[in-house]
C-alpha cells in the first residue's frame, strides 16, 4: 500500500512569508486542449531543499541520486506537544537507523492556519548533529521549517553534511508504522530546491 505525504499544489497554496504566490493559469484552445502557466516559488508545498540552498558549490536538486532519495525510512514520532524544540530526548530513534527519517509532528494539520509558517517545531541542534553522526541522507519533516521561523542554523548544518530536507509533508496521520520503503521524488532541475511528490509503501 502507497501513502501520499504531499500537498496538492493548486492556486492559493500556503506559502512561506515573502515568498512567491503559487499562480497556475490554463488556457483552453477550441475545446482540443489546454496548456498551462506555471509562476510559483520552489520551495512552496511539499518540496524538497538540497545542500547549493546554504551551501556554496553545494550540490543541486538535478545532483542528488535516486538511491539517495529512494529507500528505507524510519518514523521519528515526536510527542511532546508543549516544546516546539525537538529534543533527542524527545524522540525514540531506533539503534540501527535506516538513511531517511521522517519525523512525525503532527503539525500538517494547521496547514492553512496562519500560525503554520511561525510557530513550528523545529529541530534542536543537538539532535541534527546526532543525525549527522548516524549518517542519515535524507530527513523529511510535517512542518515549514527545520529551523526555527527566522533562523537558518539547522538547514545550515544539514545541508552541509549533504543531507537533503524535504519540509510540508502531509497525511502522516495515515502512518502507523515505524518503518517504511520512502520515496522522495523532485524535478531533475538545476536549482536549489524542487517541488516533489513523497509517499511511502509499506513492506
Amino acid at each position: 500500500m502507497f501513502i501520499d505525504l504531499t500537498h496538492k499544489l493548486k492556486n492559493n497554496t500556503p506559502v512561506f512569508p515573502d515568498d512567491p504566490r503559487f499562480k497556475l493559469k490554463t488556457r483552453y484552445y477550441d475545446n482540443e486542449c489546454c496548456l498551462s502557466k506555471l509562476e510559483a516559488g520552489l520551495h512552496t508545498g511539499t518540496h524538497i531543499d538540497a545542500p547549493c540552498h546554504y551551501i556554496k558549490n553545494g550540490k543541486k536538486v538535478s545532483e542528488i541520486g535516486l538511491n539517495d532519495l529512494i529507500g528505507k525510512t524510519n518514523i521519528l514520532k515526536h510527542e511532546n506537544s508543549l516544546n516546539k524544540e525537538i529534543a533527542v530526548e524527545d524522540l525514540e530513534i531506533p539503534e540501527n537507523t535506516e538513511k531517511i527519517i521522517i519525523l512525525k509532528t503532527g503539525w500538517f494539520k494547521e496547514w492553512e492556519n496562519e500560525n503554520y509558517f511561525k510557530d513550528n517545531f523545529y529541530l534542536s541542534k543537538k539532535i541534527a548533529k546526532l543525525f549527522i553522526d548516524l549518517k542519515i541522507k535524507g530527513i523529511a519533516i510535517d512542518t515549514p521549517n527545520v529551523d526555527r521561523y527566522g533562523k537558518t542554523t539547522i538547514h545550515k548544518l544539514l545541508l552541509k553534511n549533504d543531507i537533503w530536507i524535504v519540509e510540508n509533508l502531509t497525511n502522516l496521520d495515515r502512518v502507523h508504522e515505524d518503518k517504511y520503503n520512502g520515496f522522495f521524488i523532485p524535478l531533475k532541475i538545476n536549482s536549489e530546491a524542487s517541488f516533489i511528490r513523497s509517499y511511502v509503501q509499506t513492506f
